[in-house]
């Protein structure tokens, strides 16, 4: 993981979490972003984690009151470059992640699908159709 080098470009969301190290974990371990930044408080307990795809940046930040009401209807887009959106969502499916809503392809062009993060905030992964 890098030293936060505020590199990113765009909007960069913010999303309060229960627990940044489960949050994270599963940002990385199960949905494929890499963690870019991370930020412990005095006592170890991080506090902030920022992790990217494909150069969507999100941050995650500790904050347990706010945590868990998953946006209200916000979607956060992910658009996938790296590896094809089909073989992403057999990953995922493959980990247990149901979707919110099934891969499809969508009027629009793109594939995509969405799901719903520990914390309830919907993620929608999409990609161009060749």
């Amino acid at each position: 993981m890098s030293e936060y080098d505020h590199q990113y470009t765009g909007t960069l969301p913010v999303l309060p979490v229960a627990d940044v190290s489960n949050a994270l974990a599963c940002y990385v371990e199960q949905l494929g972003f890499e963690a870019v930044f991370t930020q412990p408080d005095d006592n170890g307990v991080l506090v902030n984690a920022q992790v990217q795809m494909d150069g969507c940046h999100i941050m995650l930040n500790l904050n347990p009151e706010a945590a868990g009401k998953g946006g209200a209807g916000v979607y956060f887009w992910v658009r996938v470059q790296q590896k094809p959106i089909d073989a992403l969502y057999e990953q995922l499916l493959q980990q247990n992640i149901k979707p919110v809503e099934p891969i499809a392809d969508q009027f629009w062009g793109d594939r995509s699908f969405v799901i719903k993060d520990a914390d309830g905030y919907l993620i929608a992964f999409t990609q161009a159709i060749p």
